[in-house]
């Protein structure tokens, strides 16, 4: 799964990676799985700009199975 964070931080699977870094992670995730399908969770504020990022670095990657779902934003 990659969840965004309003503040724009991005998680595969819990870990922290960059927008620049995105692609090639997942790139790699899908060479050893290639019916790899991503759950993207974006808070509900998440600028949809920031949104569209990630979903074109999801694309890149070869992914084209993504399920979109929205958390509100956790508080501290």
């Amino acid at each position: 799964s990659v969840t965004v964070r309003t503040d724009g931080t991005i998680y595969v699977d819990e870990k922290q990676i960059s927008i620049e870094n995105l692609a090639a992670f997942l790139k790699k995730k899908a060479e050893i799985d290639k019916d790899t399908g991503i759950l993207l969770f974006a808070d509900n504020s998440l600028l949809y700009q920031e949104l569209f990022r990630v979903l074109d670095q999801i694309r890149i990657a070869g992914l084209n199975r993504i399920s979109l779902q929205s958390e509100a934003e956790q508080q501290p």
